[in-house]
């Protein structure tokens, strides 16, 4: 892929992978294990068998193993399309650092330009090594903004209407997806720690105040996944209290009718009942009595709840 030569300070494309020279290093990036297994990279290098079948087999989870001569990553990549992670493997060497994605990515190219452009960023496998580093944490950090949008849209979904039950479906998956993401947040986070120790003997001492401030970015990763997790939590409890609302001013609007029509069916049931004598049924104008007192009563009582904001 690319060569750099310490003596011309400038990089050079490679089409095979060759052992560095002195004064040199390689960067390599396949974007399939067939690509790689074309260039019989792994055929000139003395791994260590357990190196070699870390770096050949993808893990489920990012980890740094150092053996005898070389040290192994598996790091993860989240698109931000799909916030599905790409699983990388990285083999680092003194003078090269080789990688391996599982299917294509399309930061390979932004680094081959950046290190053309720059190439003092290759001077050093650990150099190399940040700066690969730095666009992963770039892929956390964008998904980071894209689920915070994501999630103010779900909080004004819950505002126009709280009874949709995909909102609470919703909730769910995100809760179940978010678990997932923050498990390789943490260990890509402790990976990241591990590069910036003074004993990880792949970095230098200028390139350790690098990671530790890659590490310093990545923390607003790890404080925004525990957030959203508190989001989430916050959009369901929101969305039970709109609905207990709405719930609440039902109630209260049937019970404001009730209290109205009440005083209606006493009136209706005094003058309902079987007496022999009742006094009114025999006036003349009883029937637009209890016609009037109906229609006042009603006006009287919600004029009542009225001028005490009850309706």
């Amino acid at each position: 892929m690319l060569m750099y030569k310490e003596a011309t300070n400038q990089t050079e494309r490679i089409e095979h992978f060759d052992m560095p020279k002195e004064n040199e290093t390689i960067w390599m990036f396949y974007q399939s294990l067939k690509e790689m297994d074309q260039d019989d990279i792994l055929e000139q290098l003395d791994l260590h068998p357990l190196a070699k079948n870390a770096f050949m087999n993808f893990s489920e989870h990012p980890q740094l193993n150092v053996y005898a001569n070389h040290a192994v990553v598996s790091t993860f990549y989240l698109g931000s399309e799909n916030y599905e992670p790409i699983r990388i493997n990285l083999l680092i060497g003194e003078k090269y650092l080789i990688v391996m994605s599982e299917h294509e990515i399309s930061f390979r190219e932004q680094l081959v330009k950046d290190f053309t452009n720059n190439p003092e960023h290759m001077k050093h496998v650990s150099y190399m090594l940040y700066y690969l580093m730095k666009d992963i944490v770039n892929s956390y950090l964008e998904v980071v903004d894209q689920l915070s949008d994501e999630f103010l849209e779900l909080e004004k979904s819950v505002f126009i209407d709280p009874q949709k039950r995909e909102i609470g479906r919703d909730v769910y998956r995100w809760k179940t997806r978010l678990h997932k993401l923050r498990q390789y947040v943490e260990a890509e986070e402790s990976i990241i720690q591990k590069m910036g120790h003074d004993d990880f003997e792949y970095a230098n001492e200028e390139s350790g105040f690098y990671f530790k401030d890659l590490l310093s970015s990545f923390s607003r990763v790890t404080t925004a996944f525990d957030s959203f997790k508190e989001n989430l939590k916050g959009i369901l409890d929101l969305q039970m209290s709109l609905k207990s609302d709405h719930m609440n001013r039902i109630m209260k609007t049937l019970t404001l009718v009730s209290a109205v029509f009440i005083p209606l069916t006493f009136i209706a049931g005094l003058y309902g009942m079987n007496f022999e004598y009742i006094p009114e049924l025999r006036w003349h104008y009883g029937y637009f009595y209890v016609l009037t007192l109906c229609l006042v009563l009603p006006v009287v009582i919600m004029s009542y709840f009225k001028k005490k904001k009850w309706w």
